[in-house]
This record gives structure tokens, C-alpha cells and sequence, in this order.
């Protein structure tokens, strides 16, 4: 039995750093995986600058502290708790 998803809230920096390392990119690539997967308790925002520059693009998972920096859309599926499929991992 798959358990439903509490709403997840995605900011990725969209500063000029986190530009170079493609954020734009995988913000689009975040929202078609959403689409495809059914992932309406996911939300993408893209917020001004974070501060935390280089290493890829910097992700805010909720209101968690942490800063994860990404270098692709597939790895916030895994700072989500899921899979690929959309299933929790």
C-alpha cells in the first residue's frame, strides 16, 4: 500500500552561480518529472540567491536547514524520500 505524500516544498536558488550550474534546467526537468509522476504535493519555487555558491545547484528541501547542492533534476527525487518511479525509497 503506497502512503500519500505530505506537500514537499522544492526552492531552487535561482542566483548566478547556481545558474552556471544549470538550474534553470533542472527546475523545468523538476516540474516535467512532477508532471509525469503525478507529484502534485510537490512544489518548485525558484528563490533568489541562497549564498551558498559552487558545487552545483543549491536546493532547499521544506524549511530544512540544509542546503543540497544538485547536479541533476533525478537527485532531488532522493532528497524527497522517492524513487524514480514516484514511490517512496
Amino acid at each position: 500500500m503506497v502512503m500519500p505524500m505530505r506537500e514537499q516544498k522544492v526552492k531552487i536558488c535561482k542566483g548566478p552561480g547556481c545558474k552556471a550550474w544549470s538550474s534553470d534546467r533542472i527546475a523545468r526537468e523538476l516540474l516535467e518529472i512532477r508532471e509525469a509522476l503525478d507529484l502534485n504535493e510537490v512544489r518548485v519555487c525558484r528563490v533568489p540567491c541562497m549564498k551558498v555558491c559552487g558545487g552545483g545547484a543549491s536546493i532547499r528541501v521544506n524549511r530544512k536547514r540544509n542546503i543540497v547542492k544538485l547536479k541533476h533534476a533525478e537527485d532531488v527525487l532522493g532528497a524527497l524520500g522517492l524513487n524514480n518511479k514516484g514511490a517512496f525509497a
